[in-house]
């Protein structure tokens, strides 16, 4: 019942405005005869136009405010809001929709002009009553009428100074009142044919100071109005613009209440999303229909480089700009916009083409001018730019509402990185970027539960750089933790992504989860490693080149252990053994009574052999 009344209340303007206004003329013969105030008039109105709100009561819901003392107004307000907030379609922020709600106005104040026109009837006769508002030219053109001639001329312009109501409108809008018209009709310039108009009448629509329209009412007789007449006329014009404007001021706040509202639910979307991707999925969901461009592409700046990468990209040539890397070198728009961090808009150039992100692009022609926002709290992590055919095509409301957006955005993907970078803090080795010791043990718990369940091998490596003290010693910490950081980047490429685990185990040391993997398989990828790195080279800081060797060890669960714990040790023990028969080799463990074991596999692979208590690998 709230909406219905809502909606009535665009009708109930009018009719309580006019209606109010009417009353008082034939009960005392106008406002001035009556002795009854303008201001008494309007307020009469609009309390005619709150009678339809008063009267849409919902039972239920009235009895329960009652029970709770809860005036019945305000309870339905905050429904009526919470409904809102809860499901608003995406749709208002497009220009289909905002086209289609103007068109819809228009209709209403159409409607408001027939009733004010139907009023005027009603206490006047004359040939033609006639409603004029102003174009864009500056003249006036016929918006509504009624007459009894059929030779109307609907799409004429008046325009000041030319012809009888061009003089009227010269020096602005005016009353007017001529009484004794002896010129053809056709110099009204709404008349198509002589009508034989003797006699007219003008008051012109203002409000709050400022021109909007004016009001014709003419006759085919001499001195036909009186000044009562002109006095109503003048009334009705003053009610009539007060109507439209404040039709119009409902439209536009009903336009800013509900892009305000959508907004405020894509800003919860973001703000309650986890996932950079989803954001970016629902800007480009939004921007393209909300902000009429011809491309519209959003790019990231990737954290560990000077580059940045497009994440989406809509409309022209889109599929070119798809994925795309590019320099932030500023020598391209993006490269400068980025090092700017800041909006900007302009038309582009017209002599040359200016290079978007790479030089290899599709120069598309015909595009006149762009806006660009950043994407970012305090420097500028990404950038969305739109860019349009026509020029100058990006607004003062468009800026602020993509203004708004983009800053939620902002807001919204800078929390995700925060927290994908504490969660990465709390399961990540800071320095290599593989798991850490904490978070090896649980991956190592879930993937025996999975061998067990499944029935699957799963093989456990624990391996170290061999003489990594010395490396340290000798070249230094900073080079010793560029090597770290280089074989952590090998291992973690060397085994199947989604499927095996890297992690650092610590210090030197580092471990490999080998799901689905029997003993012969690790042992494989265990030498493909070795003996990559073993042809690796690294250079120290001194410009010498070096090379770096690793020893693995080798354990199977179920095969060599029953348990989490004695896996791990078996493994150890078999990294031990690598380190004891020679280094920069394979080792598998075996198990046996006597623990004494044979070697496995030729080439840089031996049996483990228990390590000797009391001693240190290195």
């Amino acid at each position: 019942m709230m909406q219905l009344s809502r909606l009535l209340g665009h009708v109930w303007v009018p009719v309580g405005l006019c209606g109010a206004c009417l009353l008082s003329y034939y009960a005392g013969g106008g406002v001035a005869a009556a002795g009854v105030p303008l201001s008494i008039v309007m307020l009469t109105g609009w309390l005619l136009w709150l009678a339809p709100w008063a009267s849409a009561r919902d039972d239920t819901g009235d009895e329960e405010s009652h029970a709770s003392g809860e005036p019945p107004l305000l309870r339905h307000a905050q429904r009526d809001v919470d409904d809102e907030v809860s499901d608003v379609p995406l749709s208002v922020l497009g220009t289909a929709y905002r086209r289609r709600e103007l068109e819809a106005i228009e209709q209403v104040v159409d409607a408001i002009l027939d009733k004010c026109i139907t009023l005027i009837r009603a206490r006047l006769t004359g040939h033609t009553i006639a409603i004029l508002f102003p174009t864009a030219d500056g003249g006036y053109r016929i918006r509504r009428y009624a007459s009894a001639s059929d030779h109307i001329n609907e799409d004429a312009v008046i325009y000041p100074g030319v012809g009888v109501i061009g003089s009227f409108l010269k020096d602005g809008l005016k009353q007017l009142k001529l009484e004794d018209i002896v010129t053809d009709s056709m110099t009204l310039y709404y008349y198509r044919k002589d009508a034989g108009i003797r006699s007219l009448m003008a008051s012109p629509i203002v409000v709050g100071g400022v021109e909007r329209g004016t009001i014709i009412v003419d006759s085919t007789e001499k001195k036909h109005f009186t000044d009562e007449d002109h006095a109503f006329l003048s009334t009705m014009a003053e009610v009539c613009g007060q109507a439209v404007y404040y039709a119009y001021l409902y439209n536009e706040h009903k336009l800013d209440h509900t892009r305000l509202m959508a907004m405020s639910s894509t800003e919860k979307y973001f703000f309650q999303n986890h996932d950079i991707d989803a954001v970016f999925d629902r800007m480009a969901e939004i921007i393209p229909f909300a902000f009429p461009c011809a491309r519209m592409t959003i790019s990231l700046k990737d954290p560990e480089a000077n580059v940045a990468h497009i994440k989406r990209a809509w409309g022209t040539d889109a599929g070119a700009f798809a994925d795309m890397e590019f320099a932030l070198d500023g020598k391209t728009l993006a490269g400068i916009l980025y090092a700017k961090n800041l909006c900007f808009y302009r038309n582009f150039s017209t002599d040359r083409y200016e290079i978007r992100y790479h030089e290899k692009e599709p120069r598309t022609r015909g595009l006149g001018s762009f806006l660009a926002f950043p994407i970012g709290v305090e420097e500028c992590k990404g950038l969305i730019l739109l860019e349009s055919q026509g020029k100058d095509a990006f607004g003062h409301s468009s800026r602020d509402l993509l203004s708004r957006l983009v800053t939620s955005a902002g807001v919204a993907i800078e929390k995700i990185q925060i927290l994908k970078q504490t969660e990465s803090m709390a399961t990540h080795d800071g320095l290599t970027g593989l798991y850490n010791h904490r978070q090896f043990q649980l991956l190592l718990k879930e993937a025996i539960t999975r061998s067990i369940r499944y029935k699957d091998p799963l093989a456990l490596v624990i391996c170290d750089i061999d003489y990594f003290k010395r490396v340290n010693d000798t070249y230094g910490h900073r080079f010793g933790d560029s090597v770290l950081v280089e074989i952590a980047g090998r291992l973690g490429k060397s085994i199947r992504e989604g499927i095996d685990v890297a992690a650092r185990y610590g210090g030197e040391e580092f471990a490999l989860i080998l799901e689905k993997t029997d003993a012969d398989r690790a042992l494989e990828t265990t030498e493909r490693i070795r003996q990559g790195l073993e042809r690796a080279t690294f250079q120290t800081p001194h410009g010498k080149e070096i090379t770096i060797s690793m020893s693995f060890g080798i354990a199977v669960y179920g095969k060599h252990a029953r348990t989490q714990e004695s896996l791990i040790q078996r493994a150890d023990k078999a990294l031990y053994a690598a380190k004891t028969n020679g280094r920069n080799r394979s080792e598998l463990y075996l198990s046996g009574d006597t623990e004494l074991h044979v070697p496995r596999v030729s080439g840089g692979t031996t049996a483990a052999a228990p390590r000797r208590k009391g001693t240190a690998r290195s």
